[in-house]
């Protein structure tokens, strides 16, 4: 099925190529989309080569099953709406998520094989020996990217390293050793040919330290080895002393207008040009809650994002913030709404007074607040009347029927102002948001930050722990800490050597890396994706659903169906077909 998917995909480039290429290489060159046929130029494979970028945009940003697949339902996500399969856990072969991650997945690698093809085995005059390797080296860092996340999410899966334009159903499924030993490959050559850095017109382009955290990354993951592992620390800490640096907080770094900043390793681009942005950065969405039902006087704004309401923190993701400490709540969490209509009015309890009267908001004033943690009837009184919506659990220890003060209870303990977050109103993280979007349907503009240098300290400390020094641990960590510590904070913020664990890690990861796509590979990776699934305290509503065998993925059955030797090509264990 996805050959011929592919084949469809390959003629319908065509047509988009011949019709838009030169408005395509003026505004966005690294962008550009283009197929085989033209791969016999300099200017036809570069253009190839651009156009592999350009693919990662149907793997990062826009398409929903990329959330589900590496973020939650997870121990720090449950999903209010969305795929009911992802969403009660019965994931099977008939998925759709899946199949789209399946389909296209291997219709990008086809792509990829052809750039490579061409520039392996085309004269391609006017291409310097140069600019050869360094555009094989980008394609082969795509591809392993690819391949990445599909032995990660499949296990034993096909791995083609040559274009094709047929229709084949006789597929071998390759072992996913195999698979890793080709991205290793891929990736090493990409370190050994790729650049350093780009001038500012070629933004978007991987560098070498690009393909070392990626490597670094895989090797951490197989982990076949100590070597393994010290190979890992060394590219990591290339990185590292690469001249990338932190920014100095995250709402430096998630500013939409600073999305080309020195933290960046490698990001998957879009632009403000709706013709050639395809469908959009979509991603501003998926984790927003639906923060307009609960007021009139607030209407739904790009600033608060669109609330499809796909993922929510639980409460034990929510507790993992210290926020006494630790900014990153603050900084990368909405926990507040405005009034954003001219004038709004409603009639209130006045908890002083014990009477009704009519309050008008204007446009601007604080209208709502969430609190993650559980506070005091005092406290919520100080913030009257701005409603304030407590944690849920705390519903068992307050009836809004009996213990919160109205026109007909005037002597209830809570003030009027008390409200209790639910299943689709909730603190949301804030990362992905996109303010600049005209309208509230549309297309985002952001940029996908896939690598960036925090992750790579984190990564350089658990290699560090796992190759038994948790003094290092300790001192990459703190790098990252030191960035998030609030104010007055630091000795409180800083671990130490007998701090760093496991599960430390993963907490710290969480705290850092929520939402950026990370989760389901680092406890997959660190042999915690039962537990912590299955874990009543993290997640009550996934806990006991997770089995074994669901460490690896469902083949799609409009895959397995369309295979002509069904007794090599089976379904992953534990799945029917």
């Amino acid at each position: 099925m996805f050959m011929k998917n592919i084949k469809i995909l390959l003629i319908s480039l065509l047509a988009v190529f011949i019709a838009s290429c030169d408005k395509m290489l003026e505004e966005t060159p690294y962008n550009k989309v283009t197929v085989g046929n033209f791969y016999t130029t300099k200017e036809g494979v570069l253009s190839g080569v651009n156009g592999l970028y350009a693919s990662l945009r149907d793997f990062y940003g826009n398409p929903e099953f990329w959330i589900y697949v590496c973020e939650g339902p997870s121990d720090l996500w449950t999903s209010p709406y969305g795929p009911e399969q992802f969403r009660f856990w019965t994931i099977d072969a008939t998925n759709n998520e899946i199949l789209q991650l399946w389909n296209n997945s291997f219709i990008a690698i086809n792509q990829c094989n052809s750039v490579i093809e061409a520039l392996e085995e085309n004269p391609l005059p006017g291409l310097t020996d140069e600019l050869r390797n360094r555009s094989l080296g980008e394609s082969k860092f795509i591809r392993a990217h690819y391949f990445y996340h599909l032995v990660q999410q499949f296990g034993d899966i096909p791995m083609p390293l040559k274009p094709t334009n047929t229709v084949e159903t006789d597929i071998k499924k390759v072992s996913s050793d195999k698979v890793w030993e080709q991205i290793i490959e891929d990736l090493k050559y990409s370190i050994e040919n790729l650049p350093n850095e780009y001038s500012a017109s070629e933004y978007g382009h991987v560098t070498k330290y690009a393909a070392e955290h990626n490597l670094a990354r895989v090797l951490l993951t197989i982990k076949r080895d100590q070597t393994d592992l010290q190979q890992a620390l060394l590219y990591a800490e290339d990185v590292i002393e690469s001249g990338h640096e932190l920014m100095p907080s995250h709402t430096m770094l998630w500013d939409i207008n600073n999305q080309k900043n020195s933290e960046v390793l490698f990001a998957v681009l879009y632009t403000k040009n709706e013709e050639l942005n395809g469908k959009g950065n979509a991603m501003y969405k998926y984790f927003t809650s639906d923060y307009s039902s609960q007021c009139p006087g607030i209407v739904r704004a790009p600033i608060y994002g669109h609330p499809w309401t796909r993922l929510r923190s639980t409460q034990y993701a929510l507790d993992l913030f210290d926020s006494s400490k630790d900014n990153r709540y603050k900084e990368c969490f909405r926990n507040e709404w405005y009034i954003n209509t001219p004038e709004y009015k409603e009639t209130v309890f006045n908890p002083y007074t014990k009477q009704p009267e009519q309050k008008v908001w204007e446009d601007g004033e604080l209208v709502m607040v969430t609190s993650k943690e559980r506070l005091t009837k005092e406290q919520v009184l100080d913030k009257w009347p701005v409603n304030v919506y407590l944690p849920e659990y705390m519903r068992q220890e307050i009836d809004p029927e009996k213990d919160v003060q109205s026109v007909e209870n005037p002597n209830a303990p809570w003030p009027s102002n008390t409200r209790f977050m639910f299943y689709n109103f909730y603190s949301y993280l804030i990362k992905h948001q996109d303010p600049t979007r005209m309208a509230t349907g549309s297309n985002g503009q952001r940029d996908v930050f896939v690598f960036r240098l925090a992750d790579t300290y984190l990564m350089a400390g658990e290699l560090a722990h796992l190759l038994g020094d948790n003094e290092k641990a300790a001192k990459y960590i703190n790098v990252v800490r030191k960035r998030a510590v609030v104010s007055g904070k630091e000795d409180e913020m800083k671990v130490s050597a007998a701090d760093i664990s496991i599960d430390f890690i993963l907490d710290e990861r969480a705290r850092e890396l929520m939402g950026e796509m990370h989760r389901w590979y680092d406890l997959k990776r660190t042999g915690k994706l039962e537990e912590y699934l299955n874990d009543v305290n993290k997640n009550p509503e996934l806990a006991g659903k997770f089995k074994d065998y669901q460490v690896l993925r469902p083949i799609p059955r409009d895959q397995l169906l369309n295979v002509t030797n069904p007794d090599e090509f089976t379904q992953n264990p534990g799945y029917g077909n």
